[in-house]
């Protein structure tokens, strides 16, 4: 499959793009900093770019057989639906938290909003905007990251809080999930929600 990562270079994109090639899909990088990315020669293509900006965007969309947003955001989620409209590209897998429809535990959560209000609203309305969009969508909500060795596996599961696994996630087994969800097309129209696994 060839695969746009958005947020190429970032601690998530770069897991992403090291599991996609060893899982043989052709992967194109889009990031503001190519230079991080001079050795990787087992890359379809590097593109330098804004995922705000939908010219450049949507000449990295054109051709691809999905799209993985390693970097949420309603300016991105605009940018992307715009592009992919445009391009006949259908498939967008976008990174999410599970504090947005999260409700307990009450203390943690209300704490989480207080400090990131505005972060986890715009990721509401990133959310919104792909449920409308007419897309073949996933939005991947993930809990605490971290750098972290990954354990190769993760909970998951489809309710607003969470069912069981670690409060938090390390950014291999996320990018696992998000590679996951592009590949399975049971997935689309869904926002599966991701915790770390319990050893």
């Amino acid at each position: 499959m060839k695969l746009l990562v958005i947020g190429a270079t970032g601690r998530t994109g770069l897991h992403v793009l090291a599991q996609g090639v060893a899982r043989g899909h052709e992967m194109t990088a889009f990031t503001r900093k190519p230079e991080l990315l001079r050795a990787r020669d087992d890359l379809r293509a590097v593109v330098q770019g804004d995922a705000t900006d939908l010219p450049t965007v949507r000449e990295a969309v054109a051709g691809q057989n999905a799209v993985i947003a390693a970097v949420g955001g309603s300016g991105i989620a605009r940018t992307l639906i715009a592009a992919m409209r445009e391009t006949g590209v259908r498939r967008l897998v976008m990174t999410s938290s599970r504090s947005v429809p999260a409700t307990r535990p009450r203390l943690a959560v209300g704490l989480a909003w207080l400090f990131f209000r505005s972060a986890y609203a715009d990721l509401a309305r990133a959310e919104g905007m792909l449920e409308m969009s007419g897309l073949d969508w996933t939005v991947v909500r993930a809990t605490m990251l971290t750098d972290k060795p990954g354990k190769g596996r993760s909970h998951v599961d489809f309710e607003a809080n969470a069912t069981g696994g670690e409060s938090t996630l390390p950014r291999a087994d996320y990018a696992r999930a998000l590679l996951d969800a592009a590949e399975d097309d049971a997935m689309i129209g869904r926002m599966p929600g991701v915790c770390g696994a319990r050893a």
